[in-house]
């Protein structure tokens, strides 16, 4: 009986196994960081050197981190897979694409494959995006979710999401946010990389790390402000 009850639990375990093997996504609790210089490179070709036209009508898979960015604007939600040019982080690309089924996304900063088809449309944000989006999970994010959360974004989506939170600020009083910077001083944080680009005020009566630490920073978000927040210094991001 006992050989019998061991050899039962072998094969379980080699089940588990095998399920794990057959593609199950692995879990995180930190954010993947995506890094391909490659795509930077066709981002600015296509954005910024005019060669849109002959990327239009492409079928293609992007591997990148997954984020949802609420457009106070054309009160919509937009979705992005994104990543760094290098280890710097200075540097970013986003892809904007339309899922086929949004219901079926994994929880955002996600590391996720999305395929689908560019299309110029004057729907996406900055003009064009892949349409008939799917998307596979390879790493999905576990880590500590709050309602809006800026940490989970590249630099410049981070930007974009808070002027849509200022336009509206009325919109998400009441809710959590979580933002990463660096220290601007004991009551304000910055863009992580650039000075001038953006600044927040918040409140706390915690600890406040030395200028220009790297932070995140989560509070309730009341009239542009985030108030009782935390500021805890990290490396992950």
């Amino acid at each position: 009986m006992k050989k019998r009850i061991i050899i039962l639990l072998a094969l379980c375990l080699l089940l588990c196994a095998c399920q794990k093997q057959d593609g199950a996504p692995e879990s995180a609790d930190k954010l993947p960081t995506v890094i391909s210089q490659a795509e930077y490179v066709e981002y600015q070709n296509l954005f910024f050197n005019k060669q849109a036209d002959s990327f239009v009508g492409q079928h293609v898979t992007k591997t990148g981190t997954l984020v949802l960015l609420e457009d106070n604007w054309a009160n919509v939600t937009r979705y992005y897979v994104w990543g760094y040019y290098d280890q710097t982080k200075c540097c970013d690309w986003q892809w904007e694409f339309v899922p086929k089924d949004p219901d079926d996304l994994p929880p955002a900063g996600s590391l996720v494959e999305m395929t689908g088809t560019l299309e110029h449309d004057e729907a996406a944000l900055d003009k064009y995006w892949y349409t008939g989006a799917e998307v596979s999970v390879k790493t999905r994010y576990a880590g500590e979710s709050c309602d809006v959360d800026l940490s989970l974004m590249d630099g410049t989506l981070e930007r974009v999401q808070l002027l849509n939170l200022l336009h509206a600020p009325e919109r998400y009083n009441g809710k959590t946010v979580r933002l990463y910077g660096r220290v601007q001083t004991t009551t304000s944080i910055q863009h992580p990389y650039y000075d001038n680009v953006w600044s927040l005020q918040f409140t706390t009566d915690g600890a406040v790390p030395a200028t220009g630490v790297c932070v995140m920073v989560t509070g309730t978000w009341q009239d542009g402000v985030l108030t009782n927040a935390t500021v805890t210094e990290t490396k992950d991001y």
